[in-house]
C-alpha cells in the first residue's frame, strides 16, 4: 500500500495554519477594543461607568458637604495590557486601564494615594482633600524598562484630558 505523504503533508499544513489564524483572531480575556494613536488594538478591560455617572463626573459637580472628589486620571496607553490598581489610606478601590479616569468621593482630610500595576513599581502621594483633589498616573515606556509616575495636575489639565476618557468603577460608588 502506497501512501501519498505530499497530500497528507498539505492538509496538516493548511489545518496548522487554520488553527493559528483562528488563534490570532481570538481576542485575549478581559480585553476590549480601544483607539491608540488612531489604530484600532484592544486594551485591558476594566469595569466602567454607564454615559450618565460619567457626564456628571465630566462636568466636575461638586460633592456633598463634608465631602470631596479626588480624581485620578490615566490619559495615555502605554502598557495597555495591565491594570493599574488603585488604594486609598491602603484600601483597594478601583482599578484603571489605559485611557480611564476615577473619581473617589471622600471625606475631606489627608490621604495617602498608592496606584499598584504588574511589573512596575508602586507610586505614592500624600493629599489633602478638600473639595477636589486632581491627579494625573502615567507608566513611561523606555527601551528596556518602564516608570510609573503619579502627580498633581491642575483642574483645566484634569477637565481636558478626561473628555476622552472612560470612567472606571470605584467601590465607594
Amino acid at each position: 500500500m502506497i501512501i501519498n505523504t505530499s497530500r497528507w503533508l498539505k492538509l496538516s499544513l493548511i489545518a496548522t495554519l487554520a488553527t493559528l489564524i483562528s488563534a490570532c483572531a481570538t481576542p485575549a480575556r478581559d480585553t476590549v477594543p480601544c483607539t491608540i494613536l488612531q489604530q484600532h488594538a484592544r486594551c485591558v478591560a476594566v469595569p466602567v461607568h454607564d454615559d450618565e455617572h460619567e457626564d456628571e463626573a465630566k462636568a466636575l459637580t461638586p460633592a456633598p458637604e463634608g465631602f470631596g472628589y479626588l480624581y485620578i486620571t490615566r490619559p495615555y496607553a502605554q502598557q495597555r495590557s495591565v491594570k493599574a490598581k488603585l488604594f486609598v489610606n491602603d484600601v483597594f478601590l478601583a482599578e484603571l486601564g489605559p485611557k480611564s479616569f476615577a473619581r473617589i468621593k471622600i471625606r475631606q482630610g489627608v490621604y495617602r494615594i498608592k496606584i499598584t500595576a504588574e511589573k512596575t513599581e508602586d507610586v505614592f502621594i500624600s493629599v489633602g482633600m478638600k473639595k477636589e483633589t486632581f491627579l494625573e498616573y502615567q507608566i513611561a515606556e523606555h527601551f528596556f524598562s518602564t516608570e510609573p509616575s503619579i502627580k498633581l495636575v491642575s483642574k483645566e489639565r484634569a477637565k481636558e484630558s478626561m473628555q476622552p476618557l472612560d470612567m472606571v468603577v470605584s467601590r465607594n460608588d
